[in-house]
């Protein structure tokens, strides 16, 4: 009798729970701004995925990986132009080995540098081809360390940083390791410091405050929690880490406009299903702003600012084949 009526309890709970949970979600996304506009701007039935996207001397420039399959042995990194972020037209094919991959984009006034990570079965090195034209491009040179991959670089007082993290699949997460990075010219960098290392160390966004206080927003692949934060001051040599108060980051950005901070990264739904996000921060705290259309395998979100509006590309296969998407969403007034 008792067993039965624990059993009834559980369930009852577990109903309750997962009630809770619906009318909360329920509740967050009658809250969250909705974007204006979603766009499809690149189908043609494979896996195209993981976006770059930067203006560069009027112009909008996004890059992403294109192949058969998530994982795919094989894939180029597709770059395309467009002048109003509707008509778009293939302006570069970055192909330096078997799977090249995570393009990143970052830009001065005069140049747009196109950072790749690149696979020839389990070795891996980062490439950099610049341009400062839009149409022709430099030789690929290699950088950094092999077996790291350079990650959202940006420019803090004319110094380039970015972080760099190991990808070491053979240990368990032992071998992982994200480095913070810097760089005179973009080309050639050196490592500042190791933000942490020893358990599954990925994606690993930076973000500067006016004060030089730098936030990193850390992607433990395996184990919890997924979302953790580190942060340090000059000159970097020691990292804080603190919850994140959010579950999950991947492939994730930073990017201020008007004043507003913003994190865009996937996220996961109830039931564990993934989703694409923007958030804001503010005193160290991400508040969920907009959610886009997307599902399964999916995100990997960049932005531009546009007027009053930010253009967001992305990835997503809730459409049936992954597809890459560009969105326009409201700033905060």
């Amino acid at each position: 009798m008792w067993r039965r009526e624990t059993s009834f309890l559980m369930k009852t709970t577990l109903y309750i729970l997962a009630a809770a949970c619906s009318a909360l979600s329920s509740s967050l996304a009658d809250d969250l701004v909705k974007p204006l506009e979603v766009r499809q701007v690149f189908a043609n039935g494979k896996h195209n995925a993981f976006t770059a996207m930067r203006r560069f001397k009027g112009e909008l420039y996004l890059a992403f990986r294109a192949g058969d399959g998530h994982n795919s042995p094989t894939a180029d990194v597709l770059v395309l132009r467009s002048k109003d972020g509707k008509e778009w037209q293939q302006t570069f094919k970055f192909d330096v080995a078997k799977d090249d991959r995570d393009p990143q984009m970052v830009v001065t006034d005069q140049r747009l540098f196109l950072y790749c990570p690149s696979m020839n079965g389990k070795e891996l090195t980062t490439w950099l081809m610049y341009t400062d034209d839009g149409q022709k491009w430099s030789d690929a040179v290699k950088i950094y360390e092999p077996q790291f991959i350079l990650w959202k670089p940006c420019i803090h007082d004319g110094v380039f940083y970015s972080t760099a993290h190991k990808k070491d699949e053979t240990s368990g997460g032992k071998g992982r390791e994200v480095h913070f990075v810097k760089s005179a010219d973009g080309v050639k960098w050196e490592k500042v410091s190791t933000i942490r290392a020893g358990n599954w160390e990925s994606e690993t966004t930076l973000y500067f405050e006016p004060n030089h206080h730098v936030v990193a927003f850390l992607r433990q692949k395996y184990g919890s929690p997924q979302a953790q934060v580190l942060e340090s001051d000059p000159p970097y040599a020691e990292w804080k880490a603190r919850p994140a108060g959010v579950p999950h980051f991947s492939g994730h950005s930073v990017h201020v406009f008007k004043g507003v901070t913003y994190l865009l990264s996937r996220y996961t739904k109830p039931g564990k299903e993934y989703g694409s996000m923007i958030y804001t921060f503010a005193d160290g705290k991400l508040t969920p702003y907009c959610e886009l259309p997307a599902g399964g395998d999916c995100a990997y979100l960049e932005a531009v600012e546009d007027g009053e509006n930010m253009l967001v590309s992305y990835y997503s296969t809730h459409e049936g084949t992954t597809n890459i998407y560009l969105a326009a969403v409201p700033l905060v007034r």
